[in-house]
């Protein structure tokens, strides 16, 4: 009896020993940028990392962290050859992701002014999964990468609410991130935690020359308004980056539309009328203008910014005086 416990024991603690040693070959190696270097995909391998990133709040409440994982469990597959043939037994060390496990953390520090400034505590704590699909990794150091959107339209609302008083520079918002998946003997396996500081902005990322100033009482004639026009408008191409409002990528008025958008320029809006400051189909415009004539024009200013248009219009032709 005393032998059959003592085998028990051994085969019990080998067994934890392969788990445990299986758990800690899957590593969550990085957060990978989407960037233009690798044609705004989310992929796998190269040098690069990064570990904090930009949301501007007047664009997007959606943030994508992508990340990166290697497999460095051996492959399972073994040969057996019996007369002529060949039989291999199938892979049972591919790694599925299911899960992408995130943790929120701020540090209330006091502001320059002494205000002592709190985020909405009861959607930042605690812990949540977002699932994840397609993203598997192979045995024998193989590696995949995926992304996650880390924000809620709530939590991004609380940001808004709190992304000029705080210092986001100081006190980033921190985000702590691990991956959870199974492999397909169906293994449960949980990466290493990895983090990741985010900060907040309002309007940053509007590419300069993407409105003109009209004044009060308008233009004189159209040749006036072609020079503001071609004098302050760079015309440039919508977006400059990959994703509208992520990580510094520069917009103006025609990088798209979304329901943040609208609820953006409604919002903010300057005007009586909150649908007088929303375009359907032109949001990124709506903002833009919104940005302008609530934050960046003087008070005392009775014109307003209209956004450029998207090509350097024609010369008005010049008026010939009747003799």
């Amino acid at each position: 009896m005393k032998k059959i416990l003592i085998f028990a024991v051994i085969a019990s603690a080998l067994m934890f020993g392969a788990c445990m040693e299986k758990r800690n070959l899957v590593l969550f190696d990085k957060f990978v940028p989407i960037s233009t270097q690798t044609q705004c995909a989310v992929t796998a391998g190269g040098s690069l990392y990064y570990t904090k990133g930009e949301i501007d709040l007047a664009f997007t409440d959606r943030y994508l962290l992508p990340f990166q994982i290697t497999n460095y469990i051996s492959s399972s597959v073994t040969s057996k050859v019996n007369g002529d043939l060949t039989i291999d037994t199938g892979e049972t060390n591919y790694f599925f992701v299911k899960w992408v496990e995130v943790e929120y953390e701020w540090d209330p520090r006091a502001q320059a002014d002494g205000k002592q400034l709190q985020l909405t505590a009861a959607l930042w704590n605690g812990t949540k999964r977002i699932e994840v699909h397609g993203v598997v990794a192979g045995p024998d150091g193989g590696q995949n990468a995926g992304a996650v959107d880390i924000l809620t339209e709530v939590q991004a609302k609380d940001l808004l609410a709190h992304v000029e008083d705080i210092d986001w520079v100081v006190s980033p918002l921190l985000i702590k991130m691990k991956i959870i998946g199974e492999l397909t003997d169906g293994t449960e396996i949980e990466t290493n935690t990895m983090r990741f500081n985010l900060e907040p902005y309002f309007g940053d990322t509007i590419q300069i020359g993407s409105v003109y100033h009209e004044p009060a009482g308008g233009f004189a004639d159209d040749t006036e308004k072609y020079d503001v026009i071609t004098a302050q408008c760079a015309f440039n191409d919508p977006l400059v980056g990959c994703i509208v409002g992520q990580d510094l990528s520069s917009s103006n008025c025609y990088a798209g539309d979304s329901d943040w958008m609208e609820f953006i320029a409604k919002s903010k809006c300057p005007l009586a009328n909150q649908d007088d400051c929303y375009y359907p189909g032109y949001g990124a415009a709506s903002v833009v203008e919104v940005y302008f004539n609530a934050y960046k024009k003087n008070p005392n200013d009775g014109g307003y910014y209209f956004c450029c248009p998207g090509e350097a219009p024609e010369a008005p032709e010049e008026e010939v005086a009747e003799e």
